[in-house]
């Protein structure tokens, strides 16, 4: 005591530094778990294209470009035969997949639409083992209703801007907007949007009246457990043994360059983790 006057062991100053380094800590471990997440196997293909895009992953466009697979004239536009349809089909269908994970995740903080998405979601499935064969009939009108994509579309439609209709689809767009935006802040969805569209930009970099434009001749996966499988298309041994040389050589050094990247970063993150275990332990001492 000084004074008759108690005097505070922490200043509010001190309190207040405290608790943002704890957040930033926080928000450390948070991106520490997801990047662990991401790499916990690595996989190398090795594919033969006609030309490869220089465009850099941007999610934004990503989305756009895959959630485009669905609308109806895709196929047509792009000149795409129907032999590959269903190989851009799944690619839609794989994100969706992810996105009705993500609503099962969040259902308890869920509103009415989302709820409703995935009850229909649901139901579409339950349809579709009920066809023989998985055949459907398009035109059912249960099946139309039921094949709407859950997905919230990543444009407005917009006709007249002065109707009010159109003002109630502009509404509409934003509540859309703000939904994409946050489920492009979702690591896991977009992990598998980043597949997705590495998987289109593969069946869009060659011939689009060819069905075998995205051939992946050589693949190995390397798991956290120390499981190494490589697996190669049998096209490969068709090749002639110059091609086939060297499709394997450059499949090898790609394999030890990911090889020695992966455990850098391995050897990266158990530093971090280390040190994110030190600043814990001196906080709470």
């Amino acid at each position: 005591m000084s004074n008759g006057n108690i005097v505070p062991t922490k200043t509010t100053n001190s309190i207040q530094a405290q608790n943002k380094a704890r957040n930033l800590l926080d928000k450390l471990v948070s991106s520490v778990q997801t990047l662990v997440e991401d790499i916990t196997a690595l996989e190398v293909n090795t594919m033969v294209v006609d030309k490869i895009s220089a465009a850099k992953f941007n999610a934004w466009q990503a989305y756009q470009g895959i959630y485009s697979i669905n609308d109806k004239d895709y196929f047509e536009e792009k000149g795409i035969p129907e032999e590959l349809h269903q190989r851009y089909q799944n690619l839609f269908a794989q994100l969706e997949r992810e996105y009705f994970y993500i609503l099962i995740d969040s259902e308890e903080s869920l509103n009415s639409e989302q709820q409703e998405k995935i009850e229909r979601y649901q139901n579409r499935l339950e349809w579709l083992k009920k066809q023989k064969d998985g055949e459907i009939v398009e035109t059912d009108p249960k099946y139309v209703s039921l094949a709407q994509p859950i997905l919230p579309p990543p444009s407005p439609i917009l006709d007249d801007l002065n109707s009010e209709d159109n003002l109630k689809k502009q509404e509409r767009w934003r509540e859309n907007r703000k939904e994409i935006q946050q489920i492009l802040n979702n690591g896991r969805f977009v992990r598998t949007l980043r597949k997705m569209s590495e998987l289109k930009a593969a069946l869009d970099s060659g011939d689009i009246h060819s069905t075998e434009i995205d051939i992946i001749y050589a693949q190995t996966v390397m798991q956290l457990d120390g499981d190494i499988i490589t697996r190669y298309h049998k096209d490969l041994f068709a090749l002639s043994e110059e091609a086939k040389n060297l499709i394997l050589k450059a499949h090898n050094e790609g394999v030890i360059a990911g090889e020695k990247q992966w455990r850098g970063t391995f050897s990266f993150l158990i530093n971090l983790v280390q040190g994110i275990a030190n600043l814990s332990s001196n906080g709470r001492s």
